[in-house]
């Protein structure tokens, strides 16, 4: 089992702190961390004594790179790099900003230096901060990036300024020749460009074709949106669970399905946000994506299961595998198109989704809350309202992710001219009766 440990060498002030990382019998590697102390501050724990600010900071920046070095280590692992005194240098520079050379115009060390640095990344919207789930994102496609480099540069590492058209189009043929979904592949795309857009800004060279490099999607058909219609939300309402989980994760789930928003944000969900304004019961609170506050009026079966007891906190892995469960009792099993795991020999947990058809209880996942309560209420309530409480940044964003499309507007707006022109033409015939008598 791999551990990580920090010590200093000798009595003389400044002493260097060094990280010592094994990873097996006979595989101990030492380098130094860039840090330095007295002496007299080193506790016998091997962490600085915090008795003042300065130490307590050192102390943070230690476990912070003690964090980060596992989280590569375990990267390194499941790709199978070698790992020894030069690569725990490395990835030592790469986390302290240190990278010199050709070194920092590497793909995968900048996609590495952003991971290290999302906690002061400059996003588009002008906040500071990668979300977990952003951070997340990058992780995985620093693993794609490696394994391309594998199977197609013979481990070799590609820089920044390699990355132009000829690259974006043999990287998506590879990434098509997986099976993966062009959703996915769009995905990584993006990513690609975001990665050279940030090194570019920071001085590193890149490709003239950079921006010759397309971004794409998946039109969504209105079919191909998984989400639970009324009647399917009364089923699982109705349904008979005998396990405590089951009947949380069922809370969780239809209170999604009535609120519109995005797990992280619903799981967030206390009492104490509830409001009553002109009688009318809210909710309030900040969306953690948009940075938004957000009104949301509670209806009727939203409050009932409000008051039969708030559903206790649970964590996305299971409640996307609870949901499952309680959609398969509930006989959801009608063929359905979209995208799934699918269980193989070999074992990868950045494996993406295959798309198929698939039983619809397989397909369901955090994403039907939001996606149901937008689906269901489109039409019936103004989109603007909707787009309000479910956070989406455009209209386009909006009918992309309810599968609609702009002609679907233009058949609304038609729908509702024409009840103004019935009840405009049943005023002007009131009007005569009116006169005439």
């Amino acid at each position: 089992m791999a551990s990580i440990k920090f010590l200093i060498q000798g009595k003389n002030s400044p002493a260097n702190i060094y990280v010592q990382l094994s990873v097996g019998r006979g595989k101990v590697f030492k380098r130094k961390t860039g840090y330095s102390i007295d002496p007299k501050d080193w506790g016998k724990k091997g962490m600085p004594i915090d008795r003042n600010t300065s130490l307590k900071n050192l102390k943070a920046d230690l476990n912070k790179l003690s964090s980060n070095l596992e989280n590569c280590l375990n990267d390194a692992v499941s790709l199978k790099e070698v790992v020894n005194g030069d690569w725990l240098q490395l990835q030592i520079n790469i986390i302290n900003g240190q990278v010199i050379g050709d070194e920092k115009e590497k793909l995968t060390n900048h996609i590495q230096y952003i991971i290290d640095n999302a906690h002061r990344v400059k996003k588009a919207n002008n906040q500071i901060g990668l979300s977990q789930s952003r951070i997340k994102s990058y992780k995985l496609f620093k693993n794609v990036i490696s394994r391309f480099e594998k199977e197609i540069n013979k481990g070799q590492s590609f820089f920044i300024r390699d990355v132009g058209f000829d690259f974006g189009e043999q990287f998506s043929e590879w990434l098509f020749s997986k099976k993966y979904s062009i959703n996915y592949v769009g995905k990584n795309i993006d990513n690609l460009k975001a990665v050279c857009r940030d090194a570019e800004r920071r001085g590193i060279e890149t490709s003239t074709q950079l921006k010759r490099i397309s971004s794409f999607t998946k039109q969504t058909n209105s079919d191909e949106v998984i989400i639970l219609s009324e009647s399917e939300q009364e089923s699982i309402a109705d349904l008979k669970l005998n396990r405590e989980a089951l009947i949380n994760a069922r809370k969780w789930l239809l209170l999604g399905c009535q609120l519109g928003q995005r797990f992280s944000d619903l799981i967030r969900i206390t009492p104490d946000m509830i409001k009553a304004s002109n009688g009318i019961k809210i909710i309030e609170l900040t969306q953690i994506k948009t940075s938004k506050l957000v009104a949301i009026p509670l209806m009727p079966k939203a409050i009932e299961i409000i008051e039969n007891g708030m559903p206790y906190p649970i964590a996305l892995q299971n409640f996307n595998e609870y949901i499952k469960d309680i959609c398969r009792e509930a006989g959801f099993n009608q063929p359905t198109k979209g995208s799934a795991y699918i269980e193989t020999e070999e074992k990868s947990k950045n494996k993406p989704k295959t798309p198929g058809i698939y039983p619809k209880w397989k397909l369901i996942g955090s994403h039907v809350c939001r996606r149901s309560f937008a689906s269901n209420l489109y039409g019936k309530i103004p989109t603007a309202l909707l787009i309000n409480i479910t956070g989406h940044g455009t209209e386009k964003m909006f009918l992309k992710y309810i599968g609609r499309t702009a002609y679907d507007n233009a058949y609304q707006m038609m729908e509702y001219f024409g009840k103004l022109q019935a009840k405009e033409k049943k005023e002007a015939q009131m009007q005569v009766l009116k006169n005439a008598n």
